[in-house]
């Protein structure tokens, strides 16, 4: 993909949330039908769906381009090792550096609390 394809992307998701936006302010400003409340509570939940994918994408849109060019330098069979952990796995570290939401629960983390083994 190329980064005019995350930039299709980010826009069709600016797209569905205002057009949802306004398919809410649309039911509003009608008399009031029955389903209005239903429908209005349905389109919320698309709208912030999509308002939440967009912020996602646009957060990671940077980190995304940036690891395909470092994919593409250091692709080499020689270079591959099987006990690295794969590039589509995110690890702790990468989710610390990356995710405002993962420092805030590890921030919020109960103090003393033993994580138990259901293995």
């Amino acid at each position: 993909m190329t980064e005019e394809g995350l930039n299709a992307a980010v826009l069709r998701l600016q797209s569905l949330a205002i057009e949802t936006y306004g398919r809410i302010k649309d039911i509003y400003k009608r008399e009031q039908q029955d389903g209005d409340v239903d429908t209005v509570s349905s389109l919320s939940m698309k709208l912030a769906n999509y308002e939440g994918a967009l912020l996602t994408l646009q957060q990671y849109k940077q980190n995304i381009i940036d690891s395909a060019k470092v994919d593409e330098e250091d692709e080499s069979p020689e270079q591959e090792q099987e006990d690295e952990v794969p590039s589509s796995t995110i690890t702790e570290d990468q989710l610390r550096e990356t995710s405002e939401s993962f420092k805030r629960s590890i921030a919020h983390k109960r103090v003393g609390v033993k994580e138990v083994d259901e293995s």
